[in-house]
């Protein structure tokens, strides 16, 4: 067992979801998904998701405060965004895809919010 999958073991209840068996470098564990937008009753789907394959899930939706400013320090918090065309205005893509940019953080802009299109972009993580 490697000292990674050591740590996260060990510390299971106090860092979140701990990662699986496979290296990491053939799934995506530990990295931390932030959606921007999604259909909110799905949060909780959404966060299943991805923590069941090892990683932490940020949420950012429309209805929170602080805007650009929120959106901004979500990004640098995560290692990857989500942000999906169906929910999202033209803006807020052009902003995350613009912030991702600049903060050099990958981002996948995803045609659908659905469940099926959340588990397919987060298995072609890694």
């Amino acid at each position: 067992m490697s000292s990674i999958e050591k740590k996260g073991n060990q510390n299971a209840g106090l860092m979140g979801p701990t990662p699986c068996s496979r290296h990491c470098s053939e799934c995506c564990c530990f990295k931390r998904i932030l959606m921007v937008g999604g259909i909110t009753k799905f949060k909780a789907h959404y966060k299943q998701i991805v923590e069941q394959h090892g990683c932490r899930f940020e949420y950012l939706d429309g209805y929170m405060k602080g805007g650009e400013r929120a959106l901004i320090n979500k990004i640098k918090r995560c290692d990857v965004v989500f942000c999906p065309i169906d929910c999202n205005s033209h803006n807020a893509c052009l902003s995350v895809k613009k912030l991702c940019k600049k903060e050099g953080k990958p981002y996948k802009i995803l045609s659908s919010s659905s469940i099926s299109g959340i588990i397919q972009a987060v298995n072609q993580l890694g």
